[in-house]
């Protein structure tokens, strides 16, 4: 839908994907070796969810106890994921809760490319006609979605999302008098000048307005890693929808590369700050009817158009910026803003991992 009539997050949009996880990175946790003539930077890890940036836990050190009595008694993970967890701990990492549930609200604005056009009039069969164009089109779009799934890596979470999508659109339309009363077979247009009918001259300029609800379900990968408090994720997604007005389903591609700043708060928790861009692919047809008011004109009665359109968007590329509030190790909200291109787009998750 986690943007086209198809859901961005799918959708950018779904999703679309979308899409939304949030997960905390690892940090480092072990006792203060002895000084180091050469000290090297601790290394740490990430995890990102769907939409949203892997978050950092606080650097809080394990409780005082004897650097030999940690080492006498390490400790165990006790998850089955993710898989190596136990590698990670030995190494003086401490993970996050490995599961996760969370919901989205997901809300956009697009401008759409439409292709292989086909129409039909007065309910003759959908054919390729000259005389009829699709300028362009603007979808309003709404989604909400939820996902769960877990950390299969140290370096890698996986989910499963299912979500529900609802919009409007705005079909624009250009259709040429001249070759629209061909088509009907009503004569006139040949005469001279002055005895031509006037719609032999005009363009006609409808605008169809479109709204659809489906629902959709889909799968997401996040690949992340972190040093120190800057941090960087590649949340994938794969989301197939069913919307009303489309003659096949919404199959959407959502990838969001993104890199970011972890910021500590003295209350406890963190707030991650994050910028990157957005790739959206959606391939769908639409199919849809309406009247045209040519009442008026030598044609008489209104003229019903019917349509099947290829759309697609008119550039899949567009900014974000956002931030998260790490609020615990179990619960976190985030909002993000995506602009430039030709979307701009909302996005308001929650998460608890346990």
């Amino acid at each position: 839908m986690q943007e086209s009539l198809a859901p961005m997050h799918s959708p950018r949009n779904i999703l679309l994907a979308a899409l939304v996880t949030l997960s905390p990175a690892l940090r480092a946790e072990v006792p203060e070796p002895a000084p180091d003539p050469q000290p090297q930077p601790p290394l740490e890890l990430a995890y990102g969810g769907r939409v949203l940036p892997p978050m950092t836990a606080p650097n809080k050190p394990a409780a005082a106890a004897p650097a030999a009595e940690a080492a006498s008694a390490p400790r165990e993970w006790d998850r089955a994921l993710p898989f190596f967890a136990q590698r990670v701990i030995d190494k003086g990492y401490e993970l996050p809760n490995p599961y996760f549930v969370g919901t989205s609200l997901y809300l956009s604005h697009e401008a759409r490319r439409l292709s292989t056009l086909r129409v039909g009039f007065n309910g003759a069969p959908l054919e390729v006609l000259d005389f009829v164009q699709f300028p362009h089109t603007e979808i309003d779009n709404q989604s909400g979605q939820i996902l769960a799934g877990a950390f299969i890596f140290p370096f890698m979470s996986a989910y499963v999302i299912l979500g529900h999508t609802q919009g409007t659109g705005d079909i624009h339309i250009t259709i040429e008098g001249q070759g629209l009363m061909d088509y009907l077979g009503i004569p006139g247009c040949d005469l001279p000048p002055a005895l031509r009918p006037g719609l032999c001259g005009q363009t006609l300029t409808p605008i169809a307005h479109a709204k659809y609800t489906g629902e959709s379900e889909g799968l997401g990968i996040t690949l992340a890693g972190a040093w120190h408090d800057v941090f960087f994720a590649m949340p994938v997604t794969y989301v197939v929808a069913q919307v009303t007005q489309s003659e096949t389903p919404s199959k959407t591609w959502n990838v969001a590369p993104r890199v970011g700043w972890n910021q500590h708060l003295q209350g406890g928790g963190m707030l991650t700050w994050y910028g990157g861009a957005t790739w959206l692919k959606s391939d769908f047809n639409i199919t849809g009817s309406f009247q045209l008011d040519t009442e008026d004109t030598v044609i008489g009665k209104p003229t019903t158009m019917s349509y099947s359109i290829h759309v697609e968007p008119v550039n899949p590329w567009n900014w974000l910026a956002g931030a998260n509030w790490m609020i615990n190790k179990r619960w976190s909200i985030a909002g993000e803003l995506g602009f430039g291109g030709a979307r701009s787009n909302v996005l308001v998750t929650g998460f608890y991992r346990f």
